[in-house]
């Protein structure tokens, strides 16, 4: 490990030294590019900002104040909304699921932007249960998973995207006295060593996935956790011990749009891990975000979360 760490040093100094400043250079021209961006979310006001795509020695992207941002909501004109400051436009038209919603910017100087986006029904999940030593992490702790069942329409095209805050708790018990334990707290956003089909299909281990190959009405999402102190390994004053675990779980299950869930998976492509040895290599591959904005960038998405009721493991103990 020490060499590895020592390795890694090495490079990095001598990448750092290899560097030095191009005279001369002339940066290329860049027009400025009209961006919208606006995730809608059920019951909330509907918004938007505007503003214009700079350079990239530019710290914050251009805000647009004279821009006319017209809503249309099943494809009737609704209303104008209004300039509130920092290039927010707000309106008082309040999200619905299943009804479309488009936007049309008019800024002077620039093609009129179009977008739209459909507003996705709330997702019901009707049972969440774990299960222990589902796999090991990366140091051959044993590993719970999250089994949550939701319902969908095979009929349909639907995107999702899931997140599971949870707290653990582990006694370790001889003859009926604690003698040691363990706890741990954090948010799961994705699956370690995933087994499930659907997050297969994903190509990911994000919990971020699409209904394309379930064909039932119910889906029970397997996701294998990170939390490896959970396992049921004896160390130290623990060895032989009875293990009790204990602990809550609060899933929180969104249904996305087509866009939003596009977006998302480019997110997820720019952050993959080739990125970073890329990045030693001194070579980074040009990635263009998902953008359904006709005429510029940016995204007009919609999410709508459901959150379960708490779920709590050996209650009892």
């Amino acid at each position: 490990m020490k060499k590895t760490v020592l390795l890694l040093v090495t490079v990095v100094a001598v990448m750092m030294g290899c560097r030095k400043q191009v005279s001369d250079y002339e940066r290329p021209d860049f027009e400025p590019v009209p961006t919208l961006n606006a995730i809608l979310s059920e019951g909330q006001p509907v918004w938007a900002q505007v503003s214009l795509a700079q350079c990239l020695d530019s710290v914050h992207p251009a805000v647009c104040t004279d821009a006319e941002v017209l809503l249309y909501v099943d494809g009737q004109f609704t209303e104008k909304l209004q300039h509130g400051g920092e290039g927010y436009y707000f309106g008082e038209t309040t999200a619905e699921a299943l009804h479309q919603y488009a936007c049309k910017v008019v800024i002077p100087g620039f093609d009129t932007l179009f977008a739209h986006t459909e507003m996705p029904k709330k997702p019901v999940v009707t049972r969440v249960e774990i299960m222990d030593n589902a796999t090991v992490d990366e140091e051959g702790n044993s590993c719970p998973a999250f089994l949550i069942t939701f319902k969908t329409e095979p009929d349909k095209s639907l995107f999702y995207n899931t997140s599971i805050d949870a707290f653990f708790i582990t006694y370790y018990m001889q003859d009926s006295i604690v003698t040691n334990y363990t706890s741990q707290k954090g948010t799961i956003t994705s699956s370690i060593n995933t087994d499930d089909p659907v997050l297969l299909n994903e190509g990911s281990d994000r919990l971020l996935f699409s209904n394309e190959i379930i064909i039932d009405t119910a889906y029970t999402l397997k996701v294998n956790s990170s939390f490896g102190s959970h396992g049921y390994g004896h160390t130290g004053q623990s060895q032989g011990s009875t293990i009790v675990r204990s602990g809550w779980a609060v899933v929180r299950m969104q249904g996305v749009s087509e866009s939003a869930y596009h977006y998302l998976k480019s997110q997820d492509a720019f952050e993959a891990p080739d990125g970073y040895s890329n990045l030693f290599l001194g070579v980074v591959t040009p990635l263009n975000f998902y953008s359904n904005v006709e005429n510029g960038r940016g995204i007009f998405a919609a999410i709508n979360t459901m959150t379960c009721d708490t779920v709590f493991f050996n209650p009892e103990n």
